[in-house]
Formats: structure tokens, sequence, C-alpha cells
């Protein structure tokens, strides 16, 4: 067992030794009479790449960092940046590095990163990783007549190449599509509704997380079954690019509609990936996904309705004033009724709005909503709540116009789902002209 008295002493050797060699690059910058500046220079400064790898696949992410090591004073301007040609490259450069310290061959050195990237190479064959210039006022202190004085050289510096062995992806046929993606990653997948109804909106979200090539990363195919209409995906993704190599997560959402009723079973799917550390082929695969789709009242082919309104932006004041006229006519349809017994009147009101009269009641919500959807500046919104008062009309069966309902549903549908334009202003003429019987 170490005791606590031989960890003290080692740790004061460790801080003894750091002293020396920091004293000793202190003294590099003096320079006796018979000292050579130009070969202090060579010995004492110098500009490194440095690559996590020698040999690596096509697509394999690849830290390359360029550094300066120094045991001298001096202030130094990079002139020429290193190229990248035949890669991707992720830059990691960030201006919070601080200077750091190394020891080389027993000499503690200074150290600086001029620039840190990701490189992810193209195409196989050798990788010449590109050079940098860095120009160095130098500081030197040497003895003349007696009195130390201070001197200034210059030198520009320039790092040796470094050529990186680039090997093409291997096959497998036991993976008839596998993808250029390298890394460490999983997948898990689900469906926003596991019960859902004909012709209604579903999702299905595939997640992608873990480490690598993320540039490279398609949406996985998906075998749908008949009776799916399936549409382009959306993807998003939230990786970290100062990581190596990149960590992170993409996601895919893919819109989809179940046309009819009855069971649906998406196959299972698998995204493939290569792990250049095992040096093989892996795949994360979702087990495969049971839908239950129930009836609903189908979609009838739209008519065209007359564009007779110009003024459309007024047309909120429309279903305003009818609810107000149809408040009004209710109120003096029970005082004829009851015109004697003003105590009568304002219960039998009052229970014909909560109890008696739905119809009466739906049209106060119908106009209230469709105020507020005119009103509505929001794309997505407006076709959601357009949708959404669509259906409760339709299912509520208190009108006739089941056919331009029908068109609202199917035009909300395809501006949300299917990313097409729809005329708003078309929308709401259908919607104004709704009868609530």
């Amino acid at each position: 067992m170490i005791s606590a008295l031989a960890i003290n002493r080692t740790n004061a050797q460790k801080s003894v030794a750091t002293s020396n060699l920091e004293a000793d690059m202190e003294r590099s910058s003096v320079l006796m009479p018979w000292d050579d500046a130009d070969k202090r220079i060579k010995e004492n400064i110098f500009v490194k790449v440095i690559a996590s790898k020698k040999i690596c696949f096509v697509g394999e992410p690849l830290l390359v960092t360029y550094k300066l090591f120094t045991r001298l004073q001096s202030h130094s301007k990079i002139i020429d940046a290193p190229a990248f040609s035949g890669c991707s490259v992720i830059e990691m450069t960030t201006n919070d590095l601080k200077e750091e310290k190394e020891i080389i061959n027993g000499k503690l050195f200074k150290t600086f990163v001029i620039r840190k990237v990701q490189v992810l190479p193209l195409q196989e064959g050798p990788l010449t990783l590109g050079e940098v210039a860095v120009d160095n006022n130098i500081n030197f202190y040497q003895t003349t007549n007696g009195r130390l004085a201070r001197t200034e050289k210059q030198a520009r510096l320039v790092n040796a190449p470094l050529v990186i062995t680039v090997k093409p992806l291997p096959t497998d046929s036991t993976k008839p599509t596998i993808s250029a993606v390298i890394g460490k990653f999983f997948m898990i997948g689900k469906v926003a509704k596991s019960v859902d109804t004909a012709n209604d909106n579903n999702s299905l979200e595939l997640i992608i997380t873990g480490s690598g090539n993320f540039m490279n990363m398609s949406c996985p195919s998906v075998q749908w079954p008949n009776g799916i209409q399936a549409y382009e995906p959306k993807v998003t993704e939230m990786l970290d690019k100062l990581a190596f190599p990149v960590l992170g997560e993409k996601k895919f959402i893919i819109p989809f509609t179940c046309k009819h009723q009855g069971q649906f079973s998406i196959p299972a799917i698998s995204f493939t990936y290569f792990d250049a550390d095992s040096g093989r082929y892996v795949s994360s695969t979702i087990d495969s996904i049971q839908l239950k789709v129930l009836a609903e009242v189908p979609i009838i082919d739209p008519e065209k309705v007359s564009d007779g309104i110009t003024n459309i932006k007024y047309l909120w004041i429309i279903p305003v004033i009818a609810a107000i006229v149809g408040l009004i006519l209710i109120y003096f349809s029970y005082k004829k009724r009851n015109k004697f017994n003003p105590t009568t009147i304002i219960a039998n009101y009052e229970k014909v709005i909560d109890k008696k009269n739905a119809i009466a009641e739906s049209r106060v919500i119908y106009h209230e909503k469709l105020a507020l959807l005119a009103l509505n500046k929001n794309e997505t919104n407006f076709y959601k709540d357009a949708k959404e008062l669509a259906t409760y009309l339709l299912q509520s069966n208190i009108n006739d116009d089941k056919k331009q309902l029908n068109e609202v549903i199917a035009l909300c549908n395809e501006a949300l789902y299917a990313f097409r334009d729809s005329d708003r202003e078309h929308i709401l003429t259908i919607l104004s002209f709704i009868t609530i019987d």
C-alpha cells in the first residue's frame, strides 16, 4: 500500500523537475558569444502537424492538429493556412484554447494550437495534409561588452509533410444495403399514434444517436405496406462539433397517412454503419411496428367553390354579426312565448342555451372559431385550426355541406403534410358559407 508520505514525495519531485525545466527554458533565450542563433532557433521552436491516425477509411473522421512548439520568447503570425483537398472539413479551432506545456526528448516546450479540424477523406489513396507557415519574431539576450542586451531574429516555420493512407470501405455481401457512415450509432423509432384513423395524419420518428460521420447519414429505408402513403421526411440534428468524433443525434420524422381501415404492419427497419475500430459493418434494427386503423368518414372529391368575395380580410365581421343576431332572435323568441313572466323568460333562455338548443350553441361556437381563424397569421396554426373546425362541423351533423368540409380537410392535409401551398382565402370562403341547420 502506498503511503501518503510517498505520494507527497513523488509530487514534490515532479514539481522540482518541472521548475528545473522551466528554468532551462528561460536560459534558451540567452545567447552566449559562442552560440549560433539559427541553430538555437531550429532546436527550440518548430511547427508540427499531428493526426489521430496514420491509416484510415474513406469517410472516417480524422483529427488533425497543427501546433507551435517553442522554448523561446517570440511573437508569431500565421502566413499560410493549410488546405485539405479531397476532404470534408469540420472546424474545431476556437479562441479559448490556452497555452499548454509538453515534454519532448526531455525538454519542456510551450505549445499553442494553430489549427484543429476534423477531416473526412472522400477518396482512397494517399492524403497529404497541407502545410502551415508561421512567421516568428524571436527575442534573444546576449552579453555585449559585459552588458546584457536584447536582440531580435526573424524565422519562418513550416511543418514537415504528413501523408495519411486512406483505404476503401470493405464490401459485405451479407448486407445488400450498406451506407458510408462510419462511427458508433444506435437507432430507436416510434409512431405518433399506434391506433390511427383512416385518412388521418400520423408520423414515424427515427432517431439515430452516437458519434462519427453524421454528414453522410441519410434517412433509413422503410418498406411501407400497401395502403399507407408516406411523404418526404423532415430532418433535424443536434450535434457537438467540438467533440471528436462528432457527438449527437439526427432525427428523421416521416409523415404518413393510412388510406383505409384495418391492421397494418411496418416491417423491421435497419440502419447499417461501419465500425472502424472492429473493421466490420454493424446494424441497429427496430422491430416491426403494428398499427390499428379505425374507419373514418371518407373524403369526397371536392367541388370548386365560387370565389365571390373580394374583401376577404373583412370576412370575420360576418360571423360575429351573425352570432349576435342569432342570440337576439333566440331571446325574442322566448320573450314572445313567455311575455307575461320576466322570470320565466330568463329561466327558459338559460335552459335553452345549456341543454335544449344544441344547434344554437354550435352556431355560436362555429362563428367564434371562424372569427379567430380569420385573424390567425401563423400558417401552420391556421391549417391545423381550419382542419379542426371542419372536423367539428362534419362530426356534429349540424349541416349538409359535407363536400365542402371534406375539401377543407383535404386542403389542410396537403398544406401540413405534403408541403403544398393552399389558398387561405379559399378555405375561409368555404367555411364562411357553411349552413348551420
